[in-house]
């Protein structure tokens, strides 16, 4: 929506008046009828709409005629090319008020016109000499800026953005005025980013937005930060910043001593800790204070069970005890005394019985109830090392998994006390989890790795090792090899040419050197000829001198002469030809001193790149080094309560999280400054970790997204775009690459381009592109060097800037539409532009040149961008198709289909393997990169029943 500013229209007519003009009176001029509002004249009320309705057409931000802008009182006052177009409290030496009075030359507005604008009326004249008077202020303000904000339309389903985060599981989506958090491996909606500022707004007496808004308007732009902690939203006149909480951890618990055990009740309100100092405690998970301490074991436990009531913990120990305790009063309701350490302890599903797991390789099974001493009800052998784990297979609970040091895990009939199932983990088994469904069990281990398994087949899922941030580091650092040896590539071509155009110039001097040693030596042959003609000439001359009247001699000594001209013109000629001849060795030397010196520069370059790569390999090796280091022994494992989530806990004081299906890596916590040895999951969430350096911490998977700032308004007022540097929409972001710096852009539809970089931190306008383009800027793309910026604007230009000095580099002109996306090759080498007039354009960074035009789209393409770090584009279109395309050769690797309208937008991982895309039919597809098979689709929500369609039924 334009900004109606429209006080520049009538400056700009004004200013157009010659001088000539200015001081001749105009016949009709009018008379201002007197004005009293009974308050002051306020501008955007009174005045801006006598402007908009008669000058702003000719005199705004897109059409400065005569460089007059009338729609801003700042813009009036600076005036046009005569000057400012009002003076304060003097309508009579204001120029806008005397040419719209028609009392100086030129009238305005001119009268006929192209644009229905007509004469000031006398009172519309009476107005604007009022507020002149008044001292020309912005009375009440902002009234143009204020927007009669409605609700958005619940049938509203199309989504205008989509963005990835940078490892590729999440995906944000802009639907409506929503933005949608989702987890594209689950299909999972994790989350919705909520403005609370917009919570209290009231319409007809009811909540504006009854479930929370992201915006008011349509979200148009998204952008996730490198680090996947940062998203920004581009609305109308704003941007918002979001973030996730820096740590996932939301307590930390003092335990004082060294943390053998962990478990949590049910219901997810109470810790229980075991110690090295042989002392079980509990604690108030809501606010982390300490509870009762459980004493008795007489060495060190082992292992925790709360029973599915929650009313009793049963502890296992070195001590050769399994005891149960009540809750509720902290007494010790039973104490099972065994021939052999206890290692692993669960209740049976109904609470009746314990299940332990010892060091003799034996699982056994007491009741709770039973009198002591007393024997097992039953003992399940198999095992040929110690029990060292134990979890109960749900949701029937009638089989049981052990894990145990003869490198196994296997799973029991309780009734029968026969083996079910085995997994051979290839290392002693330290630690399993079953998943809720009872369809996957996991098991860790010394040997640094835990591993998934298909409960149904005993088949292995996958293996899990390592810490996903140094495996990300090692990717990150292939990428960068990657690029450095593109850079490479390109500095080596550029070294080849330069040797070659050096050669072919130093080649050109000598031939210069050639043809000028051959001039001269025609110079020096035609010296002789011109002599010897002189000679004859004057021998001619001398002798027709001596007989006047004698023709014959006259002839000859004419003829003689004519021969020295000839000669001399000849030798001229050939003068010149040297003459020639020394300017082009002149200008070859010139091009061969430049040519040696591109070799130079290209050999410097090529120098610098191959640094670059030997730089890039040494990083690389680090970094796998460093991936290699990180295997440490595993723990612990447990999965999330509600199945999603696998955690495992190791020496290298982290906790990993893991996809419960695939065994993919999602992310780690830290925070422990010692090795984890226990952990356990709870409801919500919830997970809790103890740790060899005496604390526990308190955890949780889904940590939610908050506004962290929003770019426009002023912070006090944040739904007051009044001052808002932003026009309109915000149409498109980027984040740089190391998250320092967001780029904006926008404008008003067909009167300006915005374009600004926002410093993030400190959430201020850091540098502004002043007219970067003639119209709204539709795309942006930081280079991957930090030092480009690549913009696709309405103005059909493509244009990539340095941004340290904001000059333009170049600009691209081809597309005949709108450019609607545009992106940057990793080696700065090559820009893909997508354009509203159905093509795909490549275009050549070194030259400026199109390299191809990718055509095949039935409607306009909406969306672009460059594959990772290689030269394949994904882009998206009006006629419901995503594609991927090769940029060096234009071929087409795939389609992916299944979109039934307008497409606005696409996204993939930084590895080809997921791709996404959504539009006006509010659906956000997921395909398979590789084969373009769909995986998921995440479908708007249904609209909600009308009182006649709810009563129909």
């Amino acid at each position: 929506m334009p900004r109606l500013t429209i006080l520049s229209l009538t400056l700009a007519l004004l200013a157009s008046t010659s001088s000539a003009q200015e001081t001749k009176p105009l016949a009709g001029a009018i008379t201002p009828e007197a004005v009293n509002l009974g308050r002051p004249v306020d501008f955007d009320k009174d005045i801006l709409p006598i402007l908009e309705n008669n000058c702003i057409a000719c005199h705004n931000l897109g059409q400065q005629e005569s460089k007059l802008n009338l729609e801003k009182i700042d813009a009036i006052v600076k005036g046009g090319k005569r000057g400012p177009a009002i003076v304060p409290k003097d309508p009579e030496k204001s120029l806008l008020y005397q040419v719209a009075a028609r009392a100086k030359g030129p009238a305005m507005p001119p009268l006929p016109n192209k644009v229905d604008a007509k004469a000031l009326t006398p009172k519309e004249l009476g107005t604007l000499k009022q507020w002149i008077l008044e001292g020309a202020t912005g009375g009440m303000g902002g009234m143009k800026d204020q927007v009669n904000w409605q609700p958005v339309p619940t049938t509203a389903k199309a989504i205008y953005s989509v963005a990835m985060a940078p490892w590729g599981r999440y995906v944000a989506a802009g639907r409506a005025n929503q933005v949608l958090l989702l987890d594209v491996e689950t299909g999972d909606e994790i989350g919705r980013l909520i403005d609370p500022n917009l919570n209290a707004i009231q319409h007809n007496g009811k909540p504006m937005y009854p479930t929370g808004a992201a915006h008011r308007d349509f979200v148009h732009s998204l952008a996730f930060s490198p680090d996947g902690r940062t998203i920004a939203s581009g609305g109308y006149r704003t941007v918002k910043l979001w973030q996730r909480p820096a740590t996932n951890r939301t307590r930390e618990i003092a335990v004082g001593a060294v943390v053998t055990a962990v478990a949590v009740s049910p219901n997810g309100q109470t810790l229980a800790t075991a110690g090295a100092d042989n002392a079980i405690k509990l604690w108030n998970l809501a606010d982390g204070v300490a509870g009762k301490v459980l004493a008795g074991h007489a060495a060190a436990i082992h292992s925790l069970a709360f029973s599915a009531d929650g009313a009793k913990l049963a502890s296992a120990s070195e001590d050769k005890t399994i005891r149960v305790w009540n809750l509720a009063d902290g007494a010790q309701a039973n104490n099972i005394v065994s021939l052999a350490p206890a290692k692993a302890v669960v209740f049976t599903a109904d609470g009746a019985k314990v299940i332990v797991g010892q060091q003799d390789n034996i699982i056994r099974i007491w009741p709770v109830a039973a009198a002591t001493p007393f024997a097992p009800e039953k003992e399940i052998k198999g095992h040929t090392g110690p029990i060292t784990a134990l979890a109960l297979v749900l949701p029937a609970g009638t089989q049981i998994l052990s894990g145990s040091d003869d490198q196994t895990a296997r799973v029991w009939d309780l009734a029968a006390g026969t083996q079910v199932r085995q997994f051979a983990h290839g290392g002693a088994v330290n630690s399993v989890a079953v998943r809720a469904d009872g369809l996957f069990v996991a098991t860790g281990s010394p040997n640094n790795i835990a591993k998934l398994w298909n409960n149904q087949t005993g088949a292995q899922v996958a293996e899990l090792k390592g810490d996903v941030a140094l495996n990300r580091a090692v990717v990150e650092r292939t990428e960068d090899q990657k690029v450095a040896q593109q850079f490479k590539a390109l500095t080596e071509a550029a070294f080849k040419a330069a040797e070659t155009n050096q050669k072919e110039r130093d080649e050109a001097v000598k031939k210069a050197n050639e043809a000028k040693t051959n001039a001269d030596k025609t110079v020096v042959e035609q010296d002789p000829k011109v002599k010897e003609a002189v000679t004859k000439a004057e021998a001619a001359k001398k002798a027709a001198d001596e007989k006047k009247d004698d023709a014959a001699l006259a002839k000859a000594a004419t003829d003689a002469a004519a021969e020295v001209t000839k000669q001399m013109d000849e030798l001229k000629k050939r003068q010149d030809t040297v003459a020639s001849a020394v300017r082009a060795i002149t200008l070859a030397e010139q091009a061969a001193k430049s040519a040696v010196e591109q070799v130079a520069a290209a050999k410097t370059q090529q120098d610098a790149m191959t640094a670059g790569v030997t730089k890039a390999d040494a990083d690389l090796k680090t970094a796998t080094d460093a991936d290699a280091a990180g295997l440490k022994p595993v723990k612990g494992v447990a999965f999330s309560v509600d199945g999603k989530r696998l955690l495992t806990s190791s020496d290298d004081n982290l906790i990993h999280v893991w996809d419960s299906t695939t065994g993919k890596a999602i992310e780690t916590f830290a925070g422990h400054k010692a090795p984890i040895g226990a952990i356990a999951t709870g409801p919500n969430g919830l997970v809790v970790s103890g740790s060899a350096d005496q604390t526990a911490a308190v955890w949780t998977t889904n940590p939610a997204w908050s506004l962290i700032g929003q770019l426009g308004p002023k912070k006090e007022t944040p739904l007051d775009f009044a001052g808002s540097p932003f026009a309109a929409r915000v149409l498109s972001l980027a984040f740089s690459r190391d998250g320092k710096w967001l780029a904006t852009g926008g404008g008003e539809a067909s009167r300006s381009g915005e374009l600004f970089i926002w410093d993030v931190a400190a959430q201020t306008i850091a540098k502004e592109f002043k007219d970067a383009h003639s119209d709204t800027v539709m795309s942006i793309e930081f280079g991957r060097d930090g030092k480009h910026l690549v913009t696709g604007a309405a103005d059909k230009f493509v244009k990539l800037w340095d941004i340290a000095g904001g000059k333009l580099v170049k600009a691209f002109e081809g597309h005949t539409h709108h450019v609607l996306g545009v992106s940057i090759k990793a080696d700065n080498s090559l820009i893909a532009s997508a354009g509203a007039d159905n093509a795909i354009k490549i275009w050549n960074v070194e030259t400026g040149e199109q390299s191809r035009t990718i055509p095949g789209y039935a409607k306009q393409v909406t969306s672009i961008r460059f594959l990772g770090v290689t030269e394949n584009v994904i882009s998206s279109g009006g006629d419901k198709t995503v594609r991927y395309h090769n940029a060096a050769n234009g071929s087409q690797p795939r389609a992916f289909a299944g979109g039934t309208d307008f497409m606005y937008c696409a996204a993939v991982s930084r590895d080809e393997q997921i791709v996404v895309a959504a539009g006006e039919d509010g659906v956000l597809r997921v395909w398979n990169g590789t084969n373009a098979q769909p995986i998921r689709q995440f479908d708007p929500p249904k609209p909600p029943e009308t009182t006649a369609q709810a009563a129909a039924k």
